[in-house]
Formats: structure tokens, C-alpha cells, sequence
């Protein structure tokens, strides 16, 4: 079973970011939010694994020698080549089998359809990280990322069809192919396949953006009530389907929301600082940039249960921060800035690996 967002913690792996084709000014914003995930999850003694390229290292560690608030001793440094910081898509899906053992499942990255032309680099880090964590590894010859899935831990998973079905690498991949794989590797019984995806969504449609399991039978889905908003329409179809929807179990689902902001928009200062370049995205002034709480980092530790939500400095975050807090009343739900992070495309989901133990 795929057990990488249910079973306890070990260590969280993230990456520093700093390429100045995605980021404004060479990633100093970003830096900045990255460093305020890293002093959270340390000072509550979480480990934290920080990946980086060998030319960012005399400035990563500059800026963490001035920075107190991190407990360095619950933070490992690792000098390694990747291609961008979405750690979490190009990460092995780990996954134990009954008896207990552990294996890295490891799925093909293509940059997200060909937004990015850094897919060696983090196929080459991918490879890397699975040394490190030291388990026998099962290749699997189709593209999956680690957003495009959202299970349960008992069987049941949720994926949008856009970033898996729809990708020319997967080479005309069927609803019965995908359904069959995700149940050998992935020990998934049933799909629920959403009906729609959001329009910020760089990446053709990825579940963490979206909706994901917070327990068994539970669903937490990103809505907003204003008819006006571009994404009205996709995210009353969504909760309409997961309320008359059933779990791998035959369980009708308990269906929550969280709100869903209007997109906030890359400003003009934003993209003159980004080096724009072919084989990569550009990022122009204007865009919309994918906001959505749902896209949480999750943390299950013996003597501490985290959620860190995404926040961006508008009026919402307080609201998504005391639903979840309500929802979840044994976590501690932090709110951790990343407006600088959308402007890669994506949140502290996205943005992380979480190593179980």
C-alpha cells in the first residue's frame, strides 16, 4: 500500500531554491518563506533534509549562519544536482507491502508535459534520494507525479485525468490501464476520478491542488461560493460528485471545503526579474497563480502532528486556518507564507517529500 501521507514521519526532504529562470532575483523571496517552513518544522523537531546544488552552498550557508531561529541540529544539508524545487512530483512513491517491507516505486518525470527542460537533473535526483533512503526500487515505465495522486491509506485514491491520462509520454494511457497499475503498484482498489481541474493549474490537473483525504471516508475539497470566480462552476461539479461518491470500502464520503481565493497574479516587477528563456515556461505578467490551501504539507510524528497550510497574505488564510484547525483538532495547523512560492506554480505540498519512517 501507498503509505507516504499516512504512516509516521521520518524526515521531510524540501530543496533550495534559487534558478533564476523561474524565480524572481534568483529565488531571494522564496528563500525567505523556504526558511520560515524550515525554522517551524525544526524548532518543533520535525528533521528536516534540505537539498541544494553545489552553487548555492556558500550562500545557503551564510544565511542559515545568520539565521537563528532554525534548530540547526534537526537539519541535514545535502549537496545534490535536481532540476526545480517541486521535490514532491519527481520523488519515488513509497509504498510497504503486507509484511511490512518497504520499496521505492519509481515513476518517469517529464517536466510537467514539457514546461521545464530540467527532467534529467531530477530524474538523476530521484534516483539519488532512493540511495539515500536505502530500499529496493521498482522502475515503472509511465509518467506519475506525486501531486497527481491522493489516497486514503485504506485503498481508495483521488487523481484528476489532465496531468496523467492526457500526457503525450504516457503514450495513449487508458482509464482501465491507469486503474490497473495504480492497484498493482500502488495496492489502489478504487479511483475516484474528479470532473474537472483548476485553471491556475500549470500542471494539466493535479489532486493536491484540489481536494485530498484528511482521514479515511473524509475529503477536504478547495470551493469557493462567489458565481464569479473562474473556478465555480469545476468545484460545484467536484463536491457534487464526492458527495454521491463511495470509497474502495463501499463508505459514502464526508465532504468539507476550504476556501478557494482568486488567483493572485504575477506582477510586472515579478516577471522582469525572472530570466526568461526557451524550455521553460514563461512566466508573464499577469498570470494567474495557483492559491489553494488544499495544497498542505502533512506531518504525523509520535509527540507531534503538524498541518502547514499555505498562506498569501489575503483575508482567507485566517478562515482556511481555523476550518482545518476545526477539522483537525489534534494537529497543530500552521500557516506558513508562500505567495513567492506560487510564483513557481505550486505550494508547500508540491514543494516537499515526506520520508516515512
Amino acid at each position: 500500500m501507498y503509505v507516504t501521507e499516512w504512516q509516521e514521519t521520518k524526515s521531510v526532504w524540501l530543496r533550495w531554491p534559487s534558478r533564476e529562470d523561474i524565480w524572481p532575483e534568483q529565488g531571494r523571496a522564496v528563500q525567505a518563506e523556504l526558511l520560515a517552513l524550515i525554522a517551524a518544522l525544526t524548532t518543533r523537531q520535525v528533521p528536516v533534509n534540505l537539498q541544494f546544488g553545489a552553487a548555492d552552498e556558500a550562500r545557503l550557508k551564510d544565511q542559515l549562519g545568520i539565521d537563528s531561529s532554525i534548530e540547526q541540529r534537526f537539519l541535514t544539508l545535502q549537496c545534490v544536482e535536481f532540476g526545480e524545487v517541486w521535490l514532491r512530483d519527481c520523488a519515488p512513491f513509497i509504498v510497504r507491502s503486507d509484511g511490512g517491507q518497504a520499496a521505492a516505486y519509481a515513476y518517469d518525470f517529464d517536466g510537467w508535459g514539457g514546461i521545464d527542460d530540467h527532467v534529467a537533473a531530477d530524474l538523476s535526483a530521484r534516483d539519488w534520494l532512493i540511495q539515500q533512503l536505502n530500499l529496493p526500487t521498482m522502475q515503472r515505465d509511465m509518467v506519475l507525479e506525486g501531486g497527481a495522486v491522493h489516497h486514503d491509506g485504506e485503498g481508495t485514491a483521488l487523481i484528476c485525468t489532465g496531468s496523467i491520462l492526457y500526457r503525450q509520454a504516457n503514450h495513449g494511457l487508458t482509464a482501465a490501464e491507469l486503474a490497473t497499475e495504480l492497484q498493482v503498484a500502488l495496492g489502489i482498489d478504487k479511483v475516484l476520478t474528479l470532473p474537472g481541474r483548476l485553471n491556475a493549474d500549470e500542471t494539466g490537473g493535479h489532486i493536491d491542488n484540489l481536494a485530498c483525504f484528511i482521514a479515511p471516508a473524509t475529503v477536504v475539497v478547495a470551493a469557493t461560493q462567489d458565481p464569479s470566480h473562474p473556478d465555480y462552476a469545476t468545484c460545484r461539479r467536484v463536491v457534487d460528485f464526492l458527495q454521491h461518491a463511495r470509497d474502495a470500502k463501499g463508505r459514502a464520503l464526508t465532504v468539507h471545503t476550504l476556501p478557494l481565493p482568486r488567483s493572485p497574479r504575477l506582477s510586472a516587477a515579478e516577471s522582469a526579474a525572472i530570466a526568461h528563456r526557451p524550455g521553460i515556461r514563461k512566466r508573464i505578467a499577469g498570470m494567474a497563480l495557483m492559491a489553494s490551501y488544499v495544497n498542505f504539507l502533512r506531518i504525523e510524528r509520535p509527540d507531534k502532528k503538524l498541518i502547514v497550510l499555505p498562506s498569501f497574505g489575503l483575508p482567507t488564510d485566517a478562515q482556511a486556518q481555523h476550518q482545518m484547525q476545526t477539522l483537525l483538532p489534534e494537529h497543530e495547523v500552521l500557516l506558513i507564507p508562500a505567495r513567492s512560492l506560487l510564483v513557481g506554480g505550486g505550494a508547500w505540498h508540491c514543494a516537499s517529500f515526506v520520508e516515512p519512517a
